[in-house]
């Protein structure tokens, strides 16, 4: 996969980074829509939610009418995955008359009031970077979001979150997972035989990817089992996402590149 690394959008791009929120009652469901920018194409590399309890508001996001990126995680798992890095390896895109829907909802026991921004390029932005992309000879890559939820009663032992694979080959390149039980939760990440991860608790998985990419990427095949279990050390209920960023994986490349 060849990465496009410091791009600079052009002096004619407008920034434009919207920002919406709204309040939900004690058990609430609502929705956010964000639209392109005056009807032309965006991409977007980051979102940014924020809610007094994020592991109590959980969210899907819906791209373009129908296609989920992801469905049914703590908010705080989406906060975990953006919050400090630059944002996505490639923008996904909210092409020209569509939207990017957050479904929202509270089981919190109060009010909260959520907000969402999304950054990345204008149309602008994105026809530069197809542009560089096009001179490399590369395609531009492909975001994919692999993730999974579970409850765990105190003192369950390997939970599978149901994470399923998608219908091509995508390549792992940061992980993030969240839970309303700080320093109970442990995790294991198996790509069908192989061991990724084993026995970690959340906040270590976190810290390593924090900031970074993989070390070393890894390979989620096409319909290839790929488990994440959770186990609850805890005497209380827990509630744990996990939320994986990921790109289709070019057959066409030899080895990964970043230019």
């Amino acid at each position: 996969m060849k990465i496009v690394k410091n791009f600079i959008p052009p002096t004619e791009s407008s920034p434009f980074n919207p920002a919406k929120a709204i309040q939900l009652q004690a058990g609430e469901t609502g929705h956010v829509m964000m639209n392109g920018m005056g009807g032309e194409s965006f991409g977007v590399r980051k979102i940014l939610p924020y809610a007094p309890n994020m592991n109590k508001v959980f969210v899907s996001a819906r791209l373009n009418e129908d296609l989920y990126l992801f469905r049914d995680l703590q908010l705080a798992v989406v906060h975990r995955l953006f919050q400090r890095i630059d944002g996505l390896l490639a923008p996904f895109i909210i092409q020209k008359s569509n939207s990017l829907v957050f479904e929202l909802t509270n089981t919190h026991s109060a009010p909260q009031t959520i907000n969402i921004e999304v950054i990345g390029f204008d149309h602008f932005g994105l026809a530069k970077l197809t542009a560089i992309y096009e001179e490399i000879g590369s395609p531009m890559p492909q975001p994919r979001f692999l993730y999974g939820q579970a409850s765990l009663p105190s003192g369950a032992v390997n939970i599978d979150l149901g994470v399923k694979a998608k219908s091509i080959d995508v390549e792992a390149r940061r992980l993030a997972m969240s839970s309303d039980r700080p320093g109970d939760i442990t995790a294991s990440l198996k790509v069908y035989n192989t061991t990724i991860r084993n026995e970690v608790f959340v906040e270590q998985l976190n810290d390593e990817f924090s900031q970074f990419y993989a070390n070393v990427p890894f390979i989620v095949g096409s319909n290839m089992p790929f488990q994440v279990y959770a186990s609850n050390k805890g005497p209380s209920q827990a509630n744990v996402s996990f939320l994986c960023e990921a790109y289709a994986v070019q057959q066409a490349d030899s080895k990964p590149l970043e230019v």
